[in-house]
């Protein structure tokens, strides 16, 4: 009886298997949208965004980036599967050293092939280190190497508007009101999805950020301050007329007086009284013509505006510096965006192994080898997968909006990564030179240097005014006067003067005001020199913090491919013990649990890279201009 079960068996998983390999082979299965899940016979489909490009194969192969197709034959019966997930490879070495970097590269730091390893590992050490491939899978080798200091930028150079020139879509582009104020639910309702790549993101971001505006109308303000301070290099001219018509309250009241006075004469003396002078008018232009300087004998105005020059030397600065963390969160945020993309076709790949082993377990089952609680194994697993395929589809969307929120695009747009997953370039620096490129380049560093020249400058400037301040004005005046009075003595007429005038003035005692205000400038010298100190620090941790993780994020790539060859290799063999009735679900079910997690592990590993190679970019320099002082 053991035995004709033993037959039955390996029956009805040979019927199967004839059956996947038909399948397989009668047609090409159709597209399926991201949301789909049709069962199918493929162990996974990451779809063709995702290429490897790590370096384990020797140097003498013909194909220098011949990618690793991702989806090996997947039927039981060992039918090839078309790859449909493979990079294309090149043809011609100008292809192999085409760069594919889809991260910012700063000149000269960045090779141009996307897959040159690390400075310091050799060829002949990867091959030591990487594992033998299986099923003979071909393995790229590393490309055609590039001579150091030769330009090797992957985005196109800085148009004269200081932006890239990638030609986004036109209808990304955001209100140009920034006060809008969406008060309906058809104001902010996703109407459209675009595919855009890194590059046009960042193109994107440096247009329509509100960060990099910000900071630009601080350096504008900057500049206005210093031509203000710069006019006290010039004397103030100033022009002042007067134009008045006067009727005197006071001489009225006197002509008043005198009229009472005449009126009680005349009734003294029995006289008609007679008439007091009339209180007459006066019609006055006065005009000066005023000249005044402010000599400076000791430095104060200078140091003024030596301190408006180095605060518009901090806001420069601080545009680089918010133009790099502006490119780095982008390209953070299209990395996530890509890794939320992967995990959602694995999990989908997932979901479908999930109901392939179902379908064997309920075919077992009524072949009479099967057992119900096989069946509901493979069920249990099946939910649980489709939890996390839900989980996935929600950090997609998540990381959609983030990227929409950095780059300010249109309300009613949504975004979707074009770039394909794979790795974004190399480094070929060494970690000392790293660090002492990031000392040179970095405008954190810079800016507490800047900091210090003004709080130097303005303690100057409080210095020189408690010593003498010596000023020297002129003024021309012209004076003309019209009085209403016709009588032939009455000052009328035009006239001119001039007046010439030098003042000193010295602050001798002020309370101990001046003396505090020195100090606490020293204090913030003091502090700046300290923040530069802890800055400096800070750098060097960053680029060493990037540097070991990049090297790690490398190094987990060719550990990763091999994983993932490995589980598909593992699966095809617990499903085919399986169906002869020798193995169990829980092996499948193992098997497909590792397959998924290596997969992650792949994906995670090339986006970690990218991550990476992004991060230490930013630690090391200022991309694209690169254009700081050699030394700060």
């Amino acid at each position: 009886m053991r035995v004709f079960r033993q037959i039955i068996g390996v029956g009805v998983g040979a019927a199967i298997t004839l059956g996947n390999a038909a399948q397989s082979a009668s047609a090409q299965p159709p597209a399926q949208s991201q949301d789909s899940l049709a069962p199918s016979n493929q162990l996974v489909e990451l779809g063709p965004k995702v290429r490897s490009t790590s370096n384990t194969a020797p140097a003498s192969a013909k194909d220098p980036e011949q990618s690793i197709a991702l989806n090996p034959p997947t039927s039981e019966s060992q039918q090839p599967v078309p790859a449909n997930i493979a990079s294309t490879a090149p043809t011609g070495p100008e292809q192999a050293s085409k760069p594919q970097q889809a991260a910012p590269a700063s000149p000269s730091t960045l090779s141009q092939g996307g897959s040159t390893p690390l400075r310091g590992l050799e060829p002949t050490e990867l091959q030591q280190r990487s594992p033998s491939p299986l099923n003979n899978v071909p393995v790229p080798s590393s490309p055609v190497p590039i001579i150091r200091g030769t330009p090797n930028e992957s985005f196109p150079p800085l148009t004269p508007r200081g932006i890239l020139d990638t030609k986004p879509p036109a209808s990304l582009e955001p209100n140009p009101n920034p006060l809008q104020f969406p008060t309906n639910p058809e104001d902010v309702r996703i109407e459209q999805t675009e595919s855009i790549t890194l590059q046009q993101a960042i193109d994107l971001a440096r247009r329509n950020s509100p960060v990099l505006q910000v900071a630009g109308q601080q350096v504008e303000q900057s500049r206005s301050a210093l031509r203000e301070q710069q006019a006290a290099l010039y004397p103030d001219l100033n022009f002042q007329m007067d134009a008045t018509r006067q009727m005197s309250a006071g001489g009225e009241l006197g002509v008043r007086a005198q009229q009472r006075q005449l009126n009680f004469r005349a009734n003294q003396t029995g006289q008609p009284a007679e008439q007091a002078r009339p209180n007459f008018g006066s019609n006055t232009l006065n005009s000066t013509l005023q000249l005044s300087y402010n000599l400076d004998l000791f430095g104060g105005r200078r140091a003024t505006i030596r301190a408006a020059e180095e605060q518009l030397r901090f806001r420069e600065l601080d545009v680089e510096r918010q133009a790099e963390e502006l490119r780095f969160d982008t390209a953070e945020a299209y990395y996530n965006l890509q890794n939320a993309d992967g995990q959602v076709a694995i999990r989908q790949a997932s979901v479908r192994n999930a109901q392939q082993s179902l379908r064997d377990a309920e075919a077992l089952e009524r072949a009479g080898v099967g057992t119900r609680f096989a069946v509901l194994q493979a069920q249990a697993n099946l939910a649980n997968e489709q939890q996390q395929l839900s989980v996935a589809r929600r950090d997609q969307r998540v990381a959609q909006r983030r990227l929409a929120e950095i780059l300010n695009i249109s309300q009613s747009a949504n975004l979707t990564a074009a770039d394909p997953v794979e790795q974004a370039g190399s480094w070929r620096l060494s970690l000392e030179e790293s660090i002492v490129q990031a000392f040179r380049n970095r405008a954190e560093l810079e800016q507490q240097l800047v900091q210090r020249d003004i709080t130097k400058q303005q303690r100057r400037a409080i210095q020189a005014g408690r010593l003498p301040q010596v000023s020297v004005s002129a003024a021309y005046n012209v004076l003309g006067q019209d009085p209403d009075d016709p009588g032939r003595f009455v000052a009328r007429g035009w006239a001119d003067g001039y007046s010439v005038r030098a003042s000193l003035t010295w602050s001798i005692f002020d309370g101990g005001a001046a003396n505090a205000r020195v100090q606490q400038r020293n204090a913030e010298m003091t502090i700046a020199e300290n923040r530069f100190d802890q800055v400096r620090n800070q750098v060097r941790r960053e680029v060493e913090q990037a540097y070991f993780g990049l090297e790690s994020s490398f190094e987990n790539i060719e550990t990763s491919e091999a994983g993932v060859l490995q589980s598909r290799e593992a699966l095809r063999l617990a499903r085919l013990r399986f169906q002869a009735g020798v193995g169990t679900q829980t092996d499948v079910i193992q098997a497909e649990t590792d397959l998924t997690r290596a997969e992650r592990n792949r994906l995670s590993a090339i986006v970690n890279y990218n991550l990476g190679l992004s991060s230490l970019q930013r630690a090391v320099s200022n991309f694209p201009t690169n254009n700081l002082s050699d030394a700060p």
